[in-house]
């Protein structure tokens, strides 16, 4: 981002606030941690006895004046100005570069500051007129980034890492912090299908590298393996994506998948400010499934010669599961402290209701941020704590599958069904009442997420310059209680039937999670030579992870009164019935790693990293794992002279990854219960081996090359990077069917396959127009996506992803073929439906075939579910106190398996099911349709992914408001495309089978067009 592209984004959105509920949801934030307001209200109080002094206003002296370029002479809007020693003090210029500024004595020092112009320092020294001008800084231009265990000039970074900061951040209705990035980095998909508000967005950076888990590891302030529910987005102040292996090497085993750094706000020193965002958003359905409404239920089985029952009613199913929802967001934040100490803290509150009835969360958090310098500033102290408290109504997805089959005709209740509960219902295989669905059961999660974090850095300058050691230490919980109950009168698990009443059934579920991280560096700074710098780093990790659960199941309830508050009412627990299991795991990561970078003349850069790690999860000839890195980089306009360029920087890297094993005494021989037997009169339960033991399970191992090139050209009005990597990945864990004997199980984890992912990535910012007045900036991203499986467990490929019920239960949508590309989606080849109305396909000659005739070589690869490319477009103005921005996004080239065309098209099923619209266009049909190409479809897209309209109102600076903005957005505003499903996002897995990529299920979710009003106040 160019100084002129950020000077243009001063427009912090965040989101609106009912004035009536303020105390209420302040004091909804005060069920925190008791500790969180001592040490606030501590913290608070100090800092005013701190700064009362300097709020002297006897000698109180206004100073104004403009702010210009040294280069091009031309005034600077926005630029901040503070008085230093008191960080809330302070203004910006206007439209046309000027400013006023009411400083408390004559003797103050001003700070001039702006992104991509070197910072001044003025005294006032008495003067009432003060003109400025600020030169171009192209080191600070390339900023700072977050790397594994510090952060490193941008210059110097030879690997990839893309940043994003809180001013490009995606804005409105936002529920995740990984939502904030959407299609802003290259690279780094961020798929969210639907717009279910309890279900996290899918990420994949750089494609997929692994049979199990693909998710970017999180890295919250240091926390490794952090919870990205446990941070509110008002909260981040930048994201930095390490993309390939150099620069996640240093991470070791967790790094395979790619790391994501996130970096919350800090208190800053000076007299105390407050801050309030608030917002409130609504949300209409952007696409649903179309299907019959009554009257064409009743036309579609005239025209087909098919008696449909017709109950007499009118009912849009779509219409009684939804609602009208709201969000609301509120975040205050307090800053402040003096020259030793800062701090911040804020507190949130989420009221997210779904577009489907009974879903939805609400959500309190809180976060303490605390630095502290001491013996001279020799000691420097660092704490966070945080905590997030989540109530979510789960509700049931499959009420939207129900909700397209279920008769039109049919009245939601009716009499007759008393043993439904007055819900009509119909006596046929897979055919359920979805608002008896819903309001029959119950299904609700409460979360608890509390992280706390200490680091202490000492400088040991006068020992040797340059020499700092840190110790960190850090500790996560989470505990999480599910709880789901089915009423006796629930059709679709209760058992009930119109004739009887059903069992019922309650389960409750508990887990908590813990995770204790420790680690101790030392980095050391010298200027060895008059060119050369040396920057080192070595360190010591230790992480330790607990977790344990309980599950309980049961039904036959004799009443429904209790719920799933007393398990004691289900009876099957006394026959013997009930379900019921627990567990306790653990695990430890032990590391020691170090990190070198050479720096000539700003010129050449040089670094590696080296991580030796071992996991308690591997078999014992297999524990411990190496993984390196190193990277080198170029600036060459400071080799040869380009009268265009301002920039020209080549880097390459290679390095070595890992990914630890998904779960506990996977190498291990296990035991556990594997049924009952009879003996002398009544059961007992038997045990037997549910695992077999690999003592040489190891680590599976990412290996990646990266080429970039990093330009500047204009007067950095224009700038850019683009990429080329390459990563391979072997030794694959998967589990594969093994013979018993000599085995005591039938499957066993094993190393198995490579896959190999590589693309083209690209990021390009121009200040299109910039001016006293008026701004402009357009930035682009582009990303292509190349993944093939190279090696697999053998030549002959897998088929998964069952089509499912009814009757194709045994079909598969998907093929995994080592030596070709990971994605594809396999079935018949569709070629017509015949005059006779029979579905025809084509064999292995061409030749057409029905489906009974169908054998395996005749299928075929009919699409693929990984996209070619992603694209990503942003346009932002400014106009004096307006600002004005536009975020585009499209995805090319991959393919979706519409499940609801496959069961929902069939006009032949009306006498039980309805249909969708389009079952119009093939009212000829006379047998069941079977899966096929026929229902593949390309899934390319274009959105309009983000709106966001803001003003800064004016204000004198004699008012207690120091800042006020509003904001209108959008988000999802539409979509182009010509996929005929639900919504064309990418489906990276399926029920969480990471190959079994591009497939839309019957009970996804609707998708949403959110519209958002927001307000920020600095006091």
């Amino acid at each position: 981002m160019t100084k002129n592209g950020i000077r243009s984004i001063h427009r912090l959105f965040s989101n609106g606030l009912y004035a009536n509920n303020w105390l209420r949801y302040i004091k909804m934030s005060s069920r925190f941690m008791f500790s969180i307001g001592v040490a606030a209200l501590f913290i608070i109080v100090s800092a005013f006895i701190s700064t009362t002094h300097a709020q002297d206003t006897q000698n109180e002296v206004e100073v104004s004046g403009q702010v210009t370029e040294v280069e091009t002479g031309e005034t600077i809007p926005g630029v901040n100005i503070v008085v230093k020693g008191m960080a809330s003090r302070g203004t910006s210029t206007d439209g046309d570069g000027n400013y006023t500024l009411t400083v408390p004595s004559p003797q103050d020092t001003l700070i001039f500051s702006f992104v991509g112009f070197v910072t001044q320092e003025v005294p006032v020294n008495g003067r009432s007129t003060i003109n400025v001008e600020l030169s171009s800084d192209v080191q600070a231009l390339e900023d700072v980034v977050v790397v594994g265990y510090g952060t490193q000039d941008r210059q110097q970074v030879t690997g990839s890492i893309s940043s994003v900061n809180s001013d490009d951040f995606i804005s409105g209705d936002v529920s995740s912090p990984s939502e904030l990035i959407e299609g802003k980095v290259p690279g780094l998909m961020v798929s969210s299908p639907g717009a279910n508000p309890n279900e996290p967005p899918t990420l994949r950076l750089r494609g997929v590298s692994s049979f199990g888990n693909n998710e970017p590891l999180v890295v919250v302030d240091g926390i490794i393996g952090a919870s990205m529910d446990n941070i509110d987005p008002n909260d981040i102040e930048s994201i930095d994506v390490m993309k390939d292996a150099s620069a996640a090497a240093i991470y070791g085993t967790r790094g395979g998948a790619g790391v994501i750094a996130i970096t919350t706000k800090k208190g800053q020193s000076g007299t105390t400010s407050v801050s309030y965002n608030g917002s409130v958003s609504t949300s209409t359905v952007e696409n649903k499934v179309d299907v019959l409404s009554a009257d064409q239920f009743r036309e579609l089985g005239e025209i087909t010669d098919i008696a449909v029952s017709d109950l007499g009613a009118s009912t849009d199913w779509f219409e009684e599961i939804t609602q009208d929802n709201y969000t609301q967001i509120h975040n205050l934040s307090i800053q402040g402290g003096n020259e030793t100490t800062s701090y911040r803290v804020s507190g949130n509150f989420r009221d997210n209701q779904g577009l489907l009835r009974t879903t939805g969360f609400q959500q309190r958090s809180g976060r303490l941020n605390l630095n502290h310098s001491a013996l001279d500033d020799k000691l420097a102290l660092t704490f966070d704590l945080s905590a997030t408290n989540r109530d979510q109504d789960l509700g049931f997805n499959n009420a939207f599958q129900y909700a397209v089959t279920f008769n039109p005709t049919a009245p939601v209740k009716s009499e007759g069904f008393e043993n439904t509960g007055g819900y009509t219902e119909i006596a046929a295989f897979d055919v359920y009442n979805p608002v008896a669905i819903l309001e029959t059961a119950e299904n609700v999660r409460e979360t608890r997420d509390i992280s706390a974090a200490l680091k202490a850095d000492y400088s040991f300058d006068d020992l040797m310059p340059g020499l700092t050691a840190s110790a960190f230490y850090s500790l996560q919980t989470y505990n999480g209680a599910r709880n789901t109950f089915y009423a006796r009168e629930n059709k679709i698990t209760g058992g009930a039937t119109i004739s009887s009443l059903g069992r019922g059934r309650a389960e409750r579920e508990t887990n908590k999670n813990t995770s204790e991280q420790f680690d101790l560096t030392l980095n050391y700074t010298t200027q060895a030579s008059d060119d050369l710098n040396i920057e080192a780093l070595a360190g010591y990790s230790y992480i330790k992870s607990e977790s344990e659960g309980t599950f309980v199941g049961g039904g036959d309830f004799i009443s429904d009164a209790v719920g799933f508050n007393n398990l004691s009412f289900a009876q099957d627990f006394d026959n013997g019935l009930g379900d019921i299991s627990s567990y306790k795991n653990d695990n430890k990561l032990i590391a020691g790693f170090g990190r070198l970078n050479l720096n000539w003349d700003d010129t050449y850069f040089l670094n590696g990293t080296v991580r030796r790690e071992g996991s308690t999860r591997f078999g014992v000839e297999n524990k411990w794992g190496t993984f390196w890195s190193t990277g080198a980089g170029i600036e060459l306009m400071n080799v040869v002279e380009v009268d265009f360029l301002d920039r020209l920087r080549l880097r390459g890297s290679y390095g070595v990854t890992g990914q630890d094993a998904p779960f506990d005494g996977i190498s291990k021989l296990r035991f556990g219960p594997t049924g009952n037997f009879f003996v002398g009169g009544s059961f007992v339960q038997s045990f037997g081996p549910v695992s077999n033991p690999n003592p040489n399970l190891k680590w599976e191992e990412t290996s990646e090359y990266n080429i970039g090139v990093d330009f500047g050209l204009l007067n950095e009005r224009l700038s850019g990077t683009i990429e080329y990597y390459q990563k391979n990945t072997d030794d694959l864990i998967l589990e594969i069917e093994v013979p018993v004997p000599p085995n005591l199980f039938p499957t066993s984890f094993l190393n198995v396959g490579e896959i190999e992912s590589k693309g083209i990535e690209a990021s390009l910012d121009y200040d299109v127009i910039r001016n006293s007045n008026y701004a402009w900036n357009t930035g682009a991203t582009f990303s292509t996506f190349d993944i093939t499986l190279k090696q697999f467990e053998s030549d002959v490929p897998r088929y998964m992803a069952n089509v499912g019920s009814p009757g194709q239960n045994n079909t598969q949508m998907v093929r995994v073929k080592e030596g070709e590309p990971l994605g594809q989606i396999w079935g018949p080849r569709f070629a017509e439906i015949g005059e006779d109305g029979i579905w025809r396909f084509l064999n292995a000659d061409g030749e057409l075939i029905t489906s009974d005739e169908i054998a395996r070589e005749d299928e075929a690869v009919i699409g693929n579910g990984v996209p070619d490319f992603e694209v990503g477009w942003t346009n932002s103005v400014n106009y004096k106190n307006w600002d004005f921005s536009v975020f585009l996004r499209g995805v090319y080239g991959h393919d979706l398996v519409n499940s609801a065309r496959v069961f929902f098209e069939n006009p032949t099923n009306i006498s039980t099911y309805n249909v969708t619209t389009t079952a119009f266009d093939i009212t000829e049909l006379e047998s069941d349709p079977a899966y096929s190409s026929y229902h593949v479809e390309d899934a390319s897209y274009l959105r309009i992914q983000n709106v966001s309209l803001g003003y800064n109102v004016p204000l004198s600076e004699q008012s207690l408001i120091k800042r006020l903005r509003l904001s209108l957005s959008g988000r999802n505003l539409a979509t182009f495309t010509g996929y005929q499903g639900i919504d064309p996002s990418v489906r990276w897995e399926d029920n969480g089978n990471p190959l079994a990529i591009g497939i839309e299920r019957r009970d996804q979710w609707y998708t949403a067009r959110s519209f958002t009003f927001g307000i920020n106040i600095d006091f």
